[in-house]
């Protein structure tokens, strides 16, 4: 058996597939608000601090690796070392983000299929039924391909639609609408965008705990998706006409006949963008709910496999029946609570736990410079966002 060392471009790679998903669908409408160079700066600002959660949680990762011996550690069992309540609240905030993306993206794929159903026909229950019955029926091997096949399909659309929109752009809105006090608003977006945390374990396994190597890949990985963010926000707020900000961009484009070719590439985008998340949320969930009740994933059941997939797709349909336009609603609430929580408050706190509290050797100097002034920054933008966002989304309850 020859052993194959782990490679610096495909674990970025790794990172930037999983960074880049249905995300970057909510981009325009949160930033057109603050417009374009104010929410870009955000957006940069998001990406330090996004990047030094998962620099956290690699380096908890290498620590763990000496003292437990187990390779292997997922990211709930790397919060289990806080005890409770912490442990609790991890857990909690890993099922609300991932059942609040589901909401998002069963709600979102059924305002793309619409349009193709009669009018009585609930294209959230179609696309629910269809993305529930698919997963559960495939092998693993043909979902993993299609997987690869609708990836190769996101990036020609997005390359596509960078194009195409670049000829149609008005460039100047870009500097002429500002609005710096609406950045704190979209700032939830825009973390959740950035998302890749939870495959950081399986980065630091791949490249077998070399540090130089895992820095070099989060930082990589992380940089390709924001280039292309802030390229895709250029184009679609280019692409609005000047003053409209009470709309969703995206929406604006697939509806006006005057984009011509440009309308269809962002309802492929948008397609293929859902359809790729809402792959690994499934499992991110199936994961989850095999842990809560014992079972083993690749010893499940059929009817056992048919209730969690029923009790990870029911729900979530359910409530984007309530509500079709919640969409932007869940990824908001998401990325508030549920980012902020389980990739800005645990992180630090477990580094914290680590590098301060325990009395064994460390495996690895800090990934992140600074010292405590670095994990407490990061403690406190959390609990400021967090803080904001809850007298933003709940002060009227209390009035």
């Amino acid at each position: 058996m020859i052993r194959k060392e782990g490679s610096v471009w495909g674990s970025a790679a790794l990172v930037a597939g999983t960074t880049v998903g249905a995300g970057v669908l909510a981009l325009p409408a949160a930033t057109i608000s603050a417009g374009f160079l104010p929410s870009t700066t955000a957006l940069l600002v998001a990406w330090v601090i996004m990047t030094a959660s998962g620099l956290f949680i690699a380096e908890v990762t290498l620590n763990r690796w000496v003292t437990t011996g187990k390779p292997g550690l997922g990211l709930l069992e790397l919060f289990d070392s806080l005890g409770n309540p912490w442990k609790t609240i991890g857990s909690a905030a890993y099922f609300f983000l991932h059942y609040a993306m589901m909401v998002a993206y069963i709600a979102q794929g059924g305002v793309n299929v619409d349009p193709l159903l009669p009018e009585d026909v609930s294209g959230s229950v179609v696309f629910g039924a269809l993305t529930f019955s698919s997963l559960f029926l495939a092998s693993s091997s043909i979902i993993e391909q299609t997987n690869s096949l609708m990836v190769l399909g996101v990036a020609a659309a997005f390359a596509a639609i960078v194009a195409v929109g670049a000829n149609s752009a008005d460039w100047s809105l870009l500097v002429t609408q500002a609005n710096p006090s609406a950045v704190l608003s979209c700032f939830p977006i825009l973390l959740l965008a950035l998302v890749y945390q939870n495959i950081v374990p399986t980065v630091v396994q791949q490249l077998e705990g070399d540090r130089r190597k895992i820095t070099m890949t989060l930082t990589t990985g992380t940089i390709i998706p924001l280039v292309m963010f802030i390229a895709w926000n250029a184009v679609v707020l280019a692409n609005v006409p000047l003053g409209v900000t009470d709309v969703d961009p995206l929406a604006l484009l697939q509806q006006d006949p005057n984009t011509g070719v440009l309308g269809p590439l962002v309802t492929t985008f948008s397609t293929l963008a859902l359809l790729t998340s809402i792959i690994g949320f499934t499992y991110g969930l199936l994961d989850a709910w095999t842990d809560v009740f014992q079972w083993r994933v690749d010893q499940l059941k059929p009817l056992n496999k048919l209730a969690l997939f029923a009790l990870i797709y029911i729900p979530p349909t359910i409530l984007s029946l309530f509500n079709p336009d919640i969409f932007f609603q869940a990824l908001d609430y998401g990325g508030a609570f549920g980012v902020s929580t389980l990739f800005l408050v645990l992180p630090p706190l477990l580094i914290w736990q680590e590098r301060y509290q325990r009395n064994t050797p460390l495996a690895t100097p800090p990934l992140v410079p600074g010292g405590k002034v670095s994990v407490a920054a990061i403690l406190s933008v959390a609990a400021a966002l967090i803080v904001q966002q809850g007298a933003e989304k709940f002060g009227s309850l209390f009035v």
